[in-house]
């Protein structure tokens, strides 16, 4: 199962979609409305915000929406784990609709240093990850105990996609019932390029995700 905390621990660094907005003369409402866009384009699949506020069309937003899926598979190492069609097919899915359980809520923009803002946004941690490594663990225990005909154990590949189809199932289960942890307040800077173009911090990005997504208890 080591090899299931560190697939969990690359999923989790998901590649944000850091597109930039149009250019200078942004309000605190505008700046609000352009976070809000990306937050939902990036997480809910929800572009019809997105596309007005990146001038960019719905076919390139979900471009970069497929490839951030393709990133998170590749990252995790679905991609190269020797998993069947179907199974690989289905994580995909299943990462969209995990993406689809971010929760979170905009508070206040303010203007911040040298003509950007700051965001505040309200972010509730997504408990699907808690416990799962023990779980999967007994669930192929419980299967291997089953196999009493040594003729009939499994190969080395059979074993690796009992493991992860173990994992789909309980991730199913837990996206289908999602649970929460106490919300916590991450700033989100919004700040302007040397071409005057305005911008996500990346870092700010990468703590909201965090907290969205925690992998502490897997």
């Amino acid at each position: 199962m080591k090899m299931t905390r560190r697939v969990f621990g690359a999923v989790l660094a998901l590649i944000m979609m850091l597109s930039l907005a149009g250019c200078g003369g942004m309000t605190t409402d505008d700046a609000k409305a352009y976070v809000q866009s990306v937050l939902d384009a990036s997480y809910k699949a929800d572009f019809s915000e997105y596309t007005e506020q990146t001038d960019s069309t719905e076919e390139e937003a979900q471009q970069l929406f497929d490839d951030n899926l393709d990133n998170i598979m590749s990252m995790g190492g679905f991609t190269d784990a020797g998993l069947s069609d179907e199974l690989s097919a289905n994580y995909r899915q299943l990462f969209q609709d995990m993406l689809a359980q971010a929760k979170y809520e905009l508070g206040e923009a303010t203007e911040g240093e040298d003509g950007g803002f700051v965001v505040e946004v309200s972010a509730e941690p997504f408990t699907a990850f808690d416990g799962l490594q023990d779980e999967v663990l007994s669930a192929v225990q419980a299967e291997m105990a089953n196999i009493t005909d040594i003729s009939r154990m499994p190969s080395d590949e059979e074993i690796n996609e009992m493991v992860f189809q173990k994992m789909y199932d309980s991730l199913v289960q837990r996206v289908a019932e999602p649970s929460y942890g106490e919300a916590q307040t991450v700033e989100l800077h919004v700040e302007l390029n040397d071409d005057n173009m305005y911008y996500i911090n990346e870092d700010d990005l990468t703590s909201l995700d965090s907290i969205l997504f925690p992998a502490d208890n897997l």
